[in-house]
């Protein structure tokens, strides 16, 4: 019995997690990775582990809202691209889309700086997607 419960609560977890990446993947956008953000600091890194070159990113918010002023998008040849994003991104909203400039676009890691609220618990999960074309 336990067995079947593990297995049962298992497979609604990728389907939950395949239903939340899917209608993103559909429009080719590439789900690279997430981070929960605390509202009392004011940056946090999302890593990318894939080699893969991106034209375009985006960011999608889950949870709670968050304004964030700047992005700094850190490619694995150590060039570095600075967003001045200044958009507040409401629950489940996305960011517009950047366009990465150049030849060599593979990502390293992505900094977001955004506002922090003092005395504050809240979270909210910051999503990176990319697109290759």
């Amino acid at each position: 019995m336990k067995r079947r419960t593990v297995i049962v609560s298992l497979l609604a977890f990728n389907l939950t997690l395949l239903g939340s990446i899917a209608p993103t993947l559909a429009n080719g956008w590439e789900y690279l990775g997430e981070r929960s953000v605390r509202l009392v600091t004011d940056r946090d890194v999302i890593p990318v582990r894939t080699g893969k070159q991106f034209a375009r990113i985006k960011l999608e918010v889950k949870e709670t809202g968050i304004q964030i002023f700047n992005m700094t998008v850190t490619l694995r040849n150590g060039r570095t691209i600075d967003v001045p994003l200044r958009q507040y991104i409401s629950k489940n909203q996305q960011s517009r889309v950047i366009d990465l400039p150049g030849r060599d676009r593979s990502i390293r890691y992505v900094t977001l700086i955004y506002r922090s609220r003092p005395g504050s618990n809240e979270r909210a999960i910051v999503k990176l997607y990319g697109k290759t074309r």
